[in-house]
């Protein structure tokens, strides 16, 4: 009787498990026909997201990764980094800062300003597609429904992405035609500010029960496991971040149906037409 019993809780565990990291296929879409420059085509001489790394992107026909932040007073700023250290060597948070003092700053010792996202929108225009990461590791707050406000009327291509299933579920509910793609990793290293809880939920895509994902944008090293493949067989698209070599597209290819990459441009890398 016990083995009975134990038999029918896998059973239930693993089809518990089957619908907690189902996606939500999209067929015929343009997510799988480009690849995407990671925080544009950015190089030594053009820094990462800054217009003229976008510029450089869409002259090669490549979409394009970008990363938006919301500053002290409101106003949706692209750039990655939590801390500015990096990229503009003054030290303190994005967030802390107003935007009158965050355009004092230059990237990586250029004249390029952090650009503030309506800029990015008009000077991209639809040209190549754009795949939007919030930069949020939390719950959903005014950075979802700010950017989704900004994208009302824009009329190029574009989908939103996040390491918190807390911003995608707020589009899964909120602006569900939003293409929306779950961010994760395998988290070997770094990523501290998202709780370990969350980073192992995110690791085995559980939480892709609360967003239902139309596209999953995975760490490349964490590409091959079983439930990646079982969501890329079933119709959810996968990426993988961030390729850096040939290499690496190489190693990853059979496995994704798309790249975002930086530091090469991919060998018969998927271009807008």
């Amino acid at each position: 009787m016990f083995g009975i019993i134990l038999i029918l809780v896998c059973i239930g565990l693993f089809f518990l498990y089957f619908f907690m990291t189902m996606g939500k296929p999209v067929y015929d879409c343009w997510l799988k026909d480009y690849d995407y420059a990671h925080r544009g085509l950015h190089s030594e001489e053009v820094p990462e997201n800054s217009i003229p790394a976008f510029e450089h992107a869409i002259r090669q026909g490549y979409a394009i990764e970008l990363d938006v932040h919301r500053s002290k007073d409101g106003i949706l700023v692209v750039f990655h980094d939590d801390d500015l250290e990096r990229m503009t060597g003054r030290k303190g948070r994005i967030e802390d800062l107003a935007l009158t003092e965050l355009q004092t700053l230059r990237l990586a010792g250029t004249e390029e300003k952090i650009p503030t996202f309506d800029a990015v929108l008009k000077a991209v225009g639809g040209k190549v597609p754009l795949l939007i990461e919030l930069k949020n590791t939390g719950r959903a707050g005014r950075l979802e429904v700010d950017v989704c406000e900004r994208l009302k009327g824009y009329e190029g291509k574009f989908a939103v992405q996040s390491f918190s299933p807390y911003s995608m579920r707020w589009f899964y509910k909120h602006a569900p035609q939003v293409l929306r793609g779950q961010l994760s990793a395998t988290f070997e290293e770094g990523a501290e500010a998202i709780p370990a809880w969350q980073r192992w939920g995110l690791r085995h895509l559980l939480t892709n029960v609360m967003c239902r994902p139309n596209f999953i944008n995975y760490e490349k090293n964490g590409v091959k496991q079983p439930i990646v493949e079982r969501l890329r067989k079933s119709g959810v698209p996968v990426f993988a971040w961030t390729i850096r070599s040939e290499e690496e597209r190489k190693a990853a290819e059979p496995y994704i149906d798309a790249l975002v990459f930086e530091q090469f441009e991919p060998q018969g890398g998927k271009h807008a037409q």
